[in-house]
């Protein structure tokens, strides 16, 4: 971020050779259209396409001189005043005058209309959709269009611009991060967002009866949040970390006026309370959807929907069948359903259908209880691992949409040890293993240790036929070399009852991705704790060393290096069985314009819109 400048000097020259034939710019525009070509050439950079035209080099300069001002008025903008700098003394200063509008926003297409409703599938009904409480990835889908933060975050860029906050602050020693909260910034029942709305907020997040542990870890370092004033909050560390801004920013700000709580049990039990600043407020819950309607006090861009609709289709086929059918206009198919209608004639000129495998993407895992005697050493784990042809699964049952893992971190980020192979199939040699950890074949043809049979019991979601179909495939590879795999497939909500109190031997799940996590969540041996992310109980001194100073190590290619050192050891130790992560694949109905995936986040749903002439409901 420090060199910034020289490259925006860099790109701005070679681009001015491309254009200067063009058009002779009036100096009065010199900022403008220099903000504009070096942003352009970062999104044209990112989309491998610098082979583009001249003349579409200039349509997408103006495309992105519009601006969206609350209330839905589309203005040309000649000079946004953005900055982006660091001050003399070190401190790094961004402000936008206006929140930043999404890449390939539709604004400016000729076609471009508000209206219709957006109906999705959310699969598994979420338990709450109580802010910090709710984990199941759902409630967060419904959440994101309710509430906000402080900051977003660029699909192609990445960088961190202001939101809710109309400015931030870096002090020169990263340990103090100063926002800016926008004026016209208000929640949905009109109350403006408030310095003291974000100290509430980190403050129900901080409380430790609030059922919120797996987020909380990300607030260790903070060592206070203060308002000075009704608009500027103060973030202050404890020491360095490498996600401060990503930490600070990022929190949902949720009305104390709405939420204040006395005892922390009434703000856990909110389940169906959800009140936000963003562009959608929660309108009903039923028995079959979740229902989201136009915010009308909302402050900034409009957004384009009516409503937002929610529904509640666990079966996969069944998802398919009401795609196709019109009653919900996305889905997310399995590699069969992919395959299946891809290849059939005519499907993808009358759909639109987009496969992409990006650097946020999660992965797939099985969890073993550490805690168990059967899974207690690592010589087990790594046979475990060895006897599972996992490169099988990837080509049979997700028809090779989807890469390996060996480790926590997407092969595609730079977070990845690239030197880092995956296990192979060897199960001869995973028999020694286990024979070196003491294992021995029973008379029943069933290993042994310590007079115990090695069998155990794995929990999965269930509807979910690729899962138990996967799980199917281990339990008959283990049952091979003598071990009994019991599939236990269970009701989403109960299965993470059961890992929150630790109920488990083993358990296959995914976890979601992001460019570069932090992996104290689910690593550190202190999130076992408090229904922590770690329900397996990794614990390694190793491991929780190098967390802490990767979390500290602000220069990202030191950083990295610890991260790779990292996740060796966890490569060494095998706490899970790393599985796979898969291409993301998605159909989306027709009618919907402006849908191609962007930057490294596929889709955007922000970006979506109907033709007035294509809309279907009021």
């Amino acid at each position: 971020m420090d060199n910034r400048f020289t490259l925006k000097d860099f790109i701005f020259t070679v681009l001015l050779l491309l254009i200067i034939g063009s058009a002779i710019l009036a100096m009065a525009q010199f900022n403008y259209v220099n903000k504009q070509v070096i942003s352009l050439s970062k999104e044209i950079k990112t989309l491998n396409a610098q082979q583009l035209a001249q003349t579409q080099i200039l349509q997408q300069i103006s495309r992105r001189g519009l601006r969206i001002q609350a209330g839905g008025k589309v203005t040309t903008s000649t000079a946004q005043n953005d900055i982006r700098e660091t001050l003399p003394d070190g401190t790094r200063y961004v402000c936008y005058p206006n929140p930043p509008l999404l890449p390939h926003n539709p604004y400016s297409r000729p076609d471009y209309a508000r209206g219709d409703w957006l109906v999705e599938n959310l699969g598994e009904q979420p338990r709450t959709l109580t802010p910090f409480v709710a984990r199941d990835e759902g409630a967060a889908i419904v959440q994101g269009w309710v509430q906000e933060s402080l900051l977003t975050r660029d699909p192609l860029t990445l960088q961190w611009e202001p939101w809710l906050a109309r400015s931030y602050r870096i002090s020169p020693n990263g340990l103090k991060i100063t926002f800016k909260i926008r004026r016209r910034a208000c929640f949905s029942n009109g109350h403006p967002v408030t310095a003291r709305d974000v100290v509430f907020s980190y403050n129900t997040m901080m409380n430790p009866g609030v059922d919120d542990a797996p987020e909380r870890v990300y607030l260790n370092d903070v060592k206070s949040c203060r308002a000075l004033g009704k608009r500027t909050v103060v973030f202050t560390f404890k020491h360095p970390y490498f996600k401060s801004l990503e930490v600070a920013g990022g929190i949902s700000v949720i009305p104390e006026s709405v939420y204040k709580f006395k005892k922390a049990s009434e703000f856990n039990k909110r389940g169906r309370l959800l009140v936000g600043s963003g562009p959608y407020m929660f309108d009903k819950w039923t028995s079959g959807e979740i229902v989201l309607v136009r915010n009308p006090r909302y402050w900034g861009p409009l957004p384009t929907f009516n409503r937002i609709i929610y529904r509640f289709i666990q079966n996969p086929q069944a998802a398919l069948q009401a795609f196709l059918a019109g009653q919900i206009d996305t889905d997310s198919p399995q590699p069969s359903q992919w395959i299946q209608y891809t290849q059939q004639p005519g499907f993808t000129h009358t759909h639109h259908c987009y496969k992409f495998l990006t650097p946020a993407a999660g992965y797939f895992f099985i969890c073993w209880n550490l805690k168990k005697p059967e899974f207690k050493d690592r010589l087990t784990r790594t046979a475990l691992c060895m006897l599972v042809n996992r490169k099988a699964i990837i080509n049979t049952f997700l028809h090779g949409l989807a890469q390996p893992m060996t480790g926590p971190f997407n092969p595609l980020s730079p977070q990845n040890n690239p030197n880092i192979k995956p296990l192979l199939y060897d199960p001869a040699q995973a028999r020694i293993l286990l024979r070196r950890a003491g294992w021995k074949m029973g008379p029943h043809g069933e290993l042994q240790r310590d007079g115990q049979a090695f069998k155990f019991q794995i929990l999965l979601p269930s509807r979910d036929p690729l899962i138990e179909n996967i799980c199917v495939y281990i339990k008959q590879q283990f049952a091979k070399a003598g071990i009994d795999m019991r599939v236990e497939p269970l009701e989403f909500s109960v299965m993470i009852q059961k890992i929150d109190n630790r109920q488990f031997s083993a358990y296959f799940l995914g976890w979601s991705g992001g460019i570069e996590s932090d992996p104290y969540q689910i690593w550190d041996s202190a999130s076992y704790a408090d229904k922590g992310s770690n329900a397996g109980d990794f614990n390694n001194a190793e491991a929780d060393k190098l967390i802490v100073e990767g979390e500290r190590e602000m220069n990202t290619a030191r950083r990295m290096a610890i991260w790779h050192q990292f996740q060796a050891v966890v490569y060494r130790e095998q706490p899970y069985m790393f599985l796979y992560t898969p291409e993301a694949l998605m159909f989306i109905n027709q009618r919907f314009h402006n849908t191609a995936p962007v930057g490294k986040y596929g889709p955007l749903e922000s970006n979506w819109f109907v033709p007035l002439k294509l809309q279907r409901y009021p």
